[in-house]
């Protein structure tokens, strides 16, 4: 008789540890949320490869910049030809683009007895000139290198927003990740527990029925229980294992060699998750500032009026008008009023196509791209207000729901403690104890579960505001 009352003490304190504890662990390190993603932060490729864009974006701002570079050409032409000397052509300049036209100064000399005469230098002895090209017509306002060079500008800015884009994508697919990894291990823990329990149940119960104190029926039952929860234990273990390969992905260290987590990392036991999101009318205004979506849309949306007004530019004739200033090397007189009126080159050139259908279908077209945009932004702007009202509904709904899960698993805690002293007055089976003590089980889960689903709300909130990348950096 000794023997059963210390078989069904060992049975209560097993059923207490597992009530009341988790398993005892050896040495492990938990592995924070905030530590995953400052990781994927420093060493991830496609984190670093969103930080390329800015340096492409540079390059391409450079590259536009090269159009205003100054540039010396030189160029030399010699005849001669059946022991006649025809002529000879020098000339070399610097020409330096400015923002509206270009100037040049440079050296200029022609002879030989073939020489036309409109090309004479001061009878070979060279000419110095300094001038200017102005339109004064199309390209006035803006021409094709300044639009360029605009754009190019607006461009770092998209490059930002891209960048921006694809870190948050990343870190809002590790934060699922991470939060689907740390419901899988609770669970994995939770199963891992109710088996062992299971098992000391099973030989408890054995022992009880051998000693002729319990019904031999109930070693099957107790069989029973122990061989499902091992199954699901089974499963669990793989979805966990599964869980941390696809995690393990993000991870790289500092050479470019990807890390794995292994049994002794685990996730935050205790992560806070007393989430208070912004009010919907701060998370409205917010997607509306940071949004990268709406942001490069706007940005595109300036692109294209720096070519609606190239376009309405060229619908302009095109005028040209050009002045050298002429003097001998070296120079003769002082550079007086009369000398400016006597010594120089000057011409204008003009032209414009008849019908100008070119430019008012360039013109039209980019009115039409500029409509399309806007309402690209009009409906973006809807969706992105919709996620985030659905999102924050839910994650209020989750909040709520999480506190009653809390309050139903003491609940069953009560029902399954009561089940089993019924059991041990004779009162009730072991059926019961364990459909009671299996629902518990299943509620525990599913609060693991909840709290995996308000993590992921949060973070999809945040995402849907385009802020989990700043949000996440300014902790």
């Amino acid at each position: 008789m000794q023997y059963v009352k210390r078989n069904y003490f060992l049975f209560i304190a097993g059923t207490c540890f597992f009530l009341l504890s988790e398993n005892i662990k050896g040495q492990i390190k938990e592995l924070s949320p905030d530590e995953f993603l400052m990781a994927i932060f420093q060493y991830h490729p496609v984190v670093k490869q969103a930080h390329l864009l800015s340096d492409n974006a540079k390059q391409e701002l450079r590259l536009t910049r090269g159009f205003f570079d100054p540039k010396i050409e030189l160029m030399y032409d010699d005849k001669f030809f059946k022991d006649k000397f025809y002529y000879s052509h020098w000339l070399s300049q610097l020409k330096i683009p400015v923002w509206i036209g270009d100037l040049k100064v440079g050296y200029e000399r022609n002879k030989g007895a073939f020489l036309s005469p409109e090309r004479d230098t001061d009878k070979g002895n060279g000419l110095g000139f300094m001038g200017i090209s102005v339109p004064i017509g199309q390209g006035l306002i803006i021409d094709q290198r300044r639009a360029t060079l605009l754009q190019a500008k607006i461009f770092q800015d998209i490059a930002e927003t891209e960048k921006i884009k694809i870190l948050n994508k990343i870190l809002f697919s590790a934060q699922k990740d991470y939060w689907n990894w740390y419901f899988l291990y609770h669970q994995r823990e939770k199963l891992d527990s109710a088996m062992l329990l299971a098992k000391f149940r099973y030989r408890a119960v054995v022992q009880s029925v051998l000693q002729g104190d319990a019904a031999p029926i109930d070693t099957v039952e107790a069989l029973i229980t122990l061989q499902k929860r091992e199954i699901d234990l089974q499963n669990a273990i793989i979805d966990y294992q599964n869980a941390s390969i696809i995690l393990s992905g993000y991870l790289w260290d500092k050479h470019g060699n990807p890390l794995e987590i292994n049994e002794s990392i685990i996730p935050l036991l205790s992560p806070n998750l007393d989430f208070s999101p912004e009010s919907l009318e701060t998370l409205f205004e917010m997607a509306q500032k940071n949004h990268p979506e709406l942001q490069k849309l706007r940005f595109k949306n300036a692109q294209l009026l720096v070519e609606r007004k190239l376009s309405v530019e060229n619908l302009k004739p095109v005028a040209n008008v050009n002045y050298n200033l002429l003097t001998t090397t070296p120079p003769h007189t002082g550079m007086d009023g009369t000398y400016f009126s006597q010594n120089y080159k000057f011409g204008f050139d003009v032209s414009v196509p008849i019908f100008l259908r070119k430019e008012r279908s360039k013109l039209q077209l980019t009115n039409l791209k500029i409509q399309q945009n806007n309402l690209e932004i009009q409906s973006t702007t809807r969706n992105i207000q919709n996620e985030i009202s659905t999102t924050y509904n839910e994650l209020l709904n989750l909040r709520n729901i999480l506190n009653l899960q809390r309050i139903m698993i003491e609940n069953h805690r009560k029902l399954v403690s009561a089940e089993i002293q019924k059991w041990l007055n004779g009162e009730s089976s072991l059926f019961y104890v364990n459909v009671r003590e299996g629902k518990l089980i299943e509620e525990q889960i599913k609060y693991y579960d909840l709290q995996h689903k308000l993590a992921k709300a949060y973070y999809t909130l945040l995402y849907a505001a385009g802020n989990i990348a700043e949000s996440i950096l300014n902790k």
